[in-house]
């Protein structure tokens, strides 16, 4: 049961990432800038986050964040070249292709991510069914991409 509703959310995450981009991008086209509008999505992320952090706080968590390795910093950095990325290329190539080439490249570096235990993630190695499903995945981007 557990399983089952993990997958429903996680699904439920993922549709609400398809639109969160184009939403971004719509707002960077529209005013013509990139930068405010990953502002903007920050800066109202931010204002949401800190609100729930306060409203639950976690001193314990908040202590433990020095104790982190510094890479785990880059996240946020990641974070803002991704939606700079995804707002400028939405209104240029469209929604279909930033979600089908960013899904793509996510998916096939997850897979070598997982296969090596990197970034603390379990080991899942690449098996033959994966190497082929990331070649499906690969050429199915590329027909939905070209046609």
């Amino acid at each position: 049961m557990q399983e089952i509703v993990y997958t429903l959310l996680a699904v439920m995450f993922g549709a609400l990432g398809g639109i969160h981009i184009p939403i971004n991008g719509a707002l960077g086209h529209r005013i013509q800038s990139v930068p405010v509008a990953t502002f903007t999505f920050y800066g109202i992320a931010f204002t949401i986050i800190a609100t729930v952090c306060l409203l639950s706080w976690d001193a314990k968590a908040f202590a433990a964040l020095r104790t982190v390795p510094p890479w785990y910093y880059l996240s946020g950095v990641i974070s803002v070249i991704v939606v700079s990325g995804n707002t400028f290329l939405m209104p240029r190539i469209g929604a279909v292709k930033v979600f089908v080439l960013t899904f793509t490249a996510q998916m096939i570096v997850r897979m070598f991510i997982s296969h090596f235990g990197l970034l603390e993630s379990p080991v899942n190695p690449i098996t033959a069914a994966k190497l082929v499903g990331g070649g499906l995945l690969v050429v199915g981007a590329i027909l939905i991409v070209r046609y």
